[in-house]
């Protein structure tokens, strides 16, 4: 019988960490049945140490010397020639970049004439918004001129999808999502750190890296708004000081059981984030099935309908109107978690990932 060697997909990334780690672990897992993958990556701090454990085996990894998450022309440079040697020596029939400064650089490395390429920016640089003007005016640029390369953008979702619009004509839609089988294995082995205890207050939580972006400001002013209700804020971060009402309670960063746990005991999840692409967390909120009170950041407002499967707020006196909506009126907030829950079920989860991702590498012709 002949042998068909397999096709190969190279993954590149310069922020292996958070939620490009796990976007490039869900969509690894079924091409590895299919396709010989390769990742090439840089790491961040938040970068577990065992994530190549996270992954299936069949994966190749290679380190990118020179990746670093700001504009420094040396190590870009580096990068650059890095990327061009691994494209050499791989030779994949596709390139798939994650994140804006893979997109870039990878960009501008590869013969994308000659590669199959698609761009996953993960969040836009020119839409944060602890930036000045003039920064992300220079982001948005860059995109634009990187765009003069041929590529295919994919963004996670449909407010990405728009904000795509304002530097390519090239791009779509691949709803991210996560892994039902996985999240259940995680509530069942959650169950054990579970508060035995009967609450005598409200608990209120948040999960994320406590900084700019997340919102702390606004989550301590909600809680000096309600000192009868126990904040916690689940993880930890260089703005950790700003959470300095007495009812907040910072946990440090937990195991992802123990994380889950705490917001299961929970009554709300709150999630008031400044800018937000689509959030994983959010996501296994949803699907535990806790009600979410999220800003009207894009991946918030995508994933969470407002008045269908939770509430979106647009200032400090909706957050505190829905509180109590949701405090009182037990019903309502059940309503929503199960809505929240059935949405992720049936659209944002791995499986309809794959799905639309067969049907894209069909059509550029990837199959064999």
């Amino acid at each position: 019988m002949e042998h068909i060697e397999m096709k190969k997909i190279l993954h590149i990334t310069e922020c292996l960490g958070s939620g490009v780690l796990n976007y490039i672990k869900n969509i690894s897992t079924w091409q590895a049945a299919e396709y010989d993958v390769y990742v090439a990556y840089a790491t961040r701090p938040e970068t577990p140490e065992n994530f190549r454990e996270q992954f299936n085996s069949k994966i190749h990894f290679i380190f990118v010397e020179g990746f670093t998450r700001e504009i420094e022309p040396n190590n870009d440079l580096r990068a650059f020639f890095n990327i061009k040697k691994i494209v050499r020596r791989i030779r994949p029939d596709l390139i798939h970049l994650h994140s804006t400064k893979a997109g870039v650089i990878g960009r501008w490395a590869i013969n994308c004439n000659k590669f199959k390429v698609l761009y996953s920016p993960h969040a836009y640089s020119f839409l944060m918004m602890n930036c000045s003007k003039t920064k992300r005016n220079m982001y948005k640029l860059i995109e634009k001129i990187s765009d003069k390369k041929k590529c295919l953008t994919i963004t996670d979702i449909d407010g990405e999808l728009e904000a795509s619009r304002q530097v390519t004509k090239h791009a779509i839609c691949i709803a991210n999502g996560i892994n039902p089988d996985e999240m259940d294995t995680v509530i069942t082995n959650a169950q054990k750190y579970r508060c035995k205890k009967k609450k005598n207050k409200p608990v209120i939580t948040m999960l994320g890296k406590i900084v700019e972006q997340k919102n702390p400001y606004l989550f301590n002013e909600l809680a000096s708004e309600f000192k009868d209700i126990n904040f916690v804020w689940i993880g930890s971060g260089p703005l950790k000081n700003v959470l300095d009402s007495p009812n907040v309670t910072i946990t440090g960063w937990l195991s992802r059981e123990e994380a889950i746990a705490r917001i299961m005991d929970s009554d709300i999840f709150l999630f008031p984030s400044a800018w937000e692409s689509l959030s994983i967390a959010l996501m296994e909120v949803m699907y535990i099935g806790k009600p979410c009170i999220v800003s009207d950041a894009d991946g918030n407002k995508d994933v969470i309908r407002n008045g269908k499967n939770g509430i979106v707020c647009k200032c400090k006196s909706e957050y505190i109107n829905a509180i109590n909506e949701l405090l009182l009126d037990s019903n309502k907030a059940i309503a929503y978690g199960k809505e929240a829950r059935q949405d992720i079920i049936n659209k944002y989860n791995v499986y309809s990932m794959e799905n639309e991702y067969k049907k894209l590498f069909l059509d550029i012709h990837l199959n064999y």
